[in-house]
């Protein structure tokens, strides 16, 4: 006899778990089923290269994260469960070739003095993108914590902030744009652009022109957002929370089918052959492209299959994960700091051609765009005593012009030039100094995690919006799909990638409103708890 639930969610990814986090907290029976034999996904912390050494996958920063509602006003309680953060000082560095370098400090007027070495103009106008960013901020939140808008609510609401139509120009702007029409000294846009980049997001293409203003507001507030143990600590506190509350988890569980019963679907069926019904709803965190696949054929409209296959991921990334004898220091003007992040980018145009060259299948190896993480720093948990961690992620295409499969003749030499170029910046490393490496290139990525579809972790785009703001075809409306109680969430949902929670939270909040159950209702019964 099978197993039954009200709520089956395929997948343990962390905005899975913030779904079931939520569902299981309004009462709901909810089981979890998670392929791997970990939870997490691309918010695991594992140890990659030697044991001891804690390498988070894929996400490092939480800073997003402070912003969900679940983390801001903690509606479920979930720091209860042992999460903690990390707020270092600095925030990051960015040092160029000739000794010269901007450093983000927690202090916003001390960044802006930074800045101001280079042009005073500047550094006056990194306070007004900040202060800009105030009366912007409220206006991104409401749209990231709800269903996309249509076109035409979506320019309503943007021209009703502080700004008016100022407003919805710079979020339909590009961020270069954006960087271009405020900043003027070139190593003050290189600092913009590399700050700008950080979610992976080619800010060259429209619709980007929130993330100078966002990521670099978000960096200042937050800091580099760091989980104390890795986000994998993150993924603790949601399993420690939906178990606390009588939710089910289970690993090594491949759902390979969604059962259906009159159009409508119950429930799962696994690679073993088990059974799983939901009386209610099945939420899913597999990637859309994935979703045709699960269901039986013909049970998805023609217009919804054209979305799914139009869809392209965003930009993927290599990472190189690297056990360390000891902690980098980074040489900036006037001494040397150590930092847990770290940018490499020598101007904008550097990026643009990066960017340029990725869209033709050409890897970047001298002169790539960077970013260095080195969590241990704050954070003696990921390493034994006196050693460390170090992540290096740079951009470069999953479609290389031989093909996606030349990656593994190529992966070492890309590795070795990205390590290269990262070296000169450190007043203390050698390659002496590395201990053990783990590479992962964008095809790795995938074969790692499904939704790594073609390398990229940040979700992607359909031709129906721009990268991270999804406009659903006329049957997806959002977290509903064309099967009646059938929600999804994750990566390829509103608002997209990063560790925000924010596809998980509406996913929830769209089938607690089909069900019938106030959010209010929910988050007083979880603070009783």
């Amino acid at each position: 006899m099978a197993d039954a639930f009200d709520v089956v969610v395929v997948g343990g990814g962390h905005n899975a778990l913030v779904s079931a986090a939520y569902l299981q907290s309004a009462g709901l029976s909810v089981v979890v089923l998670e392929r791997c034999a970990t939870l997490g996904g691309d918010a695991a912390t594992e140890e990659l290269t030697l044991p001891g050494f804690r390498h988070d996958v894929a996400a490092s920063a939480h800073t997003v994260f402070q912003q969900n509602p679940l983390v801001r006003e903690d509606e479920l309680g979930l720091l209860s469960y042992g999460l903690r953060y990390q707020r270092p000082d600095p925030v990051f560095v960015l040092p160029f070739e000739d000794g010269q370098s901007i450093v983000m400090h927690r202090d916003a007027e001390r960044t802006a003095q930074e800045i101001g070495r280079y042009d005073a103009a500047d550094g006056a106008a990194y306070l007004r993108l900040l202060s800009d960013w105030r009366a912007l901020a409220p206006l991104q939140g409401a749209e990231r914590g709800r269903p996309p808008m249509d076109p035409e609510e979506f320019a309503r609401h943007w021209r009703s902030g502080p700004l008016g139509d100022e407003g919805l120009r710079i979020r339909m702007a590009s961020g270069i744009e954006i960087i271009r029409e405020r900043f003027s000294h070139p190593r003050v846009r290189a600092f913009m652009a590399w700050a700008s980049t950080l979610t992976f997001e080619a800010i060259d293409e429209a619709g980007t022109g929130l993330l100078p203003f966002a990521l670099t507001a978000g960096r200042q507030q937050h800091s580099w957002t760091t989980p104390e143990g890795g986000s994998g600590a993150l993924i603790d506190a949601l399993a420690a929370l939906i178990a606390s509350r009588g939710g089910r988890i289970e690993t090594n569980a491949d759902v390979t089918r969604i059962l259906l019963e009159n159009g409508r679907a119950v429930g799962v069926e696994t690679r073993d052959g088990r059974r799983l019904l939901a009386r209610r709803a099945v939420v899913s965190g597999q990637h859309i492209t994935e979703i045709p696949g699960s269901l039986p054929e013909g049970s998805v409209d023609e217009e919804s299959m054209q979305y799914v296959r139009r869809w392209r991921a965003g930009l993927t990334m290599f990472v190189a994960h690297y056990a360390l004898e000891k902690a980098p220091s980074y040489r900036i003007l006037g001494g040397e700091t150590s930092a847990v992040a770290m940018g490499r980018l020598s101007s904008e145009t550097s990026l643009l051609r990066q960017l340029g060259a990725f869209r033709v299948g050409e890897t970047t190896q001298r002169d790539p765009f960077l970013l260095a993480i080195n969590s241990s720093l704050v954070d003696p948990q990921r390493a034994p005593e006196g050693r460390h961690t170090l992540k290096l992620i740079s951009i470069q295409p999953y479609d290389l012009a031989q093909g996606p499969l030349h990656w593994d003749s190529v992966k070492e030499s890309v590795a070795q030039a990205m390590l290269d170029a990262y070296l000169p910046f450190t007043t203390n490393l050698s390659r002496g100094d590395v201990l053990a490496a783990a590479l992962e290139s964008p095809l790795d990525l995938e074969r790692r995690n499904k939704n790594n579809f073609r390398g990229s972790g940040h979700g992607g785009a359909s031709d129906f919006g721009q990268y991270g703001y999804y406009r659903p075809a006329p049957r997806w409306n959002a977290y509903r799909t064309p099967v009646p109680a059938l929600y999804l969430t994750g990566s390829t949902t509103h608002p997209g990638g990063s560790v925000s929670g924010y596809p998980g939270r509406n996913a929830a909040l769209a089938v607690l409103q089909d069900l019938g159950i106030p959010l209010a209702d929910v988050i007083a019964r979880a603070r009783a708890q």
